[in-house]
């Protein structure tokens, strides 16, 4: 059975068709990156995937654990384990790292402080929710919450986009204790650069162009994209 299966999957948002007829499995400990030029669909592939309002299957079937999962809402796919971390995550008014971390740790039985050492963000700890964060502190942050939920599954939106070395090499290890923690071990990581593979050694490469999933390989296709583009592969 797969963790994950999607079977000629396609997504609107506002009504317009952005990915068509995607399938796509996910297997027990299956690292899978995505790559694809700006706006080819990755991030919305994943929103889609959490069950994030305005992102609309309107065709096909998505399958959890082997449960069609298609028509459920976002806190039911998220209560059954999958767990997004944002490329731009949102602000919290008024919420403080602290107060988030805590509600989470308390459901899921994680310690605060080893999560907040973990990630570089004690100092962050009483400050409201992304308020005034560098792009480093705000992705380590986010990763910290994905910690804290312990997901079966987690969708990890471009871990390496606009972070210093120091805080992708913190937020790599990070991802790799939230895939050690999944009984499945398995993750789903968006990446436009594919910097995160220094760290992260993925299973499976899949290629996202022209509104559909175009590749799906192993790492070399990562050395492939940046050999030939993506254009090749559209």
């Amino acid at each position: 059975m797969s963790v994950l299966l999607l079977k000629n999957v396609s997504i609107a948002v506002s009504e317009k068709i952005v990915l068509e007829d995607v399938n796509m499995s996910v297997e027990k400990n299956d690292v899978v990156f995505l790559l694809g030029p700006n706006g080819a669909g990755k991030t919305t592939l994943l929103r889609a995937l959490v069950g994030f309002p305005g992102y609309n299957i309107v065709s096909g079937r998505i399958f959890f654990e082997g449960e069609d999962i298609t028509n459920t809402s976002m806190e039911t796919r998220v209560s059954k384990g999958i767990a997004i971390a944002h490329q731009i995550p949102p602000k919290l008014m008024g919420v403080r790292v602290r107060q988030l971390l805590e509600a989470l740790c308390h459901k899921n039985k994680c310690d605060v402080y080893e999560i907040a050492d973990d990630l570089g963000i004690l100092h962050l700890l009483d400050r409201e929710f992304g308020k005034g964060f560098s792009g480093g502190e705000l992705k380590r942050v986010e990763i910290a919450t994905l910690l804290a939920q312990k997901p079966k599954l987690a969708l990890i939106d471009e871990p390496d986009s606009g972070v210093d070395v120091d805080s992708i090499e913190i937020v790599a290890k990070a991802i790799k204790k939230v895939i050690e923690l999944s009984p499945y071990k398995s993750a789903i990581i968006v990446t436009h650069s594919a910097l995160i593979s220094r760290y992260i050694e993925p299973t499976k490469v899949c290629i996202i162009a022209s509104k559909a999933i175009r590749a799906c390989n192993g790492k070399e296709l990562i050395d492939e994209v940046f050999k030939h583009g993506f254009r090749e592969l559209a």
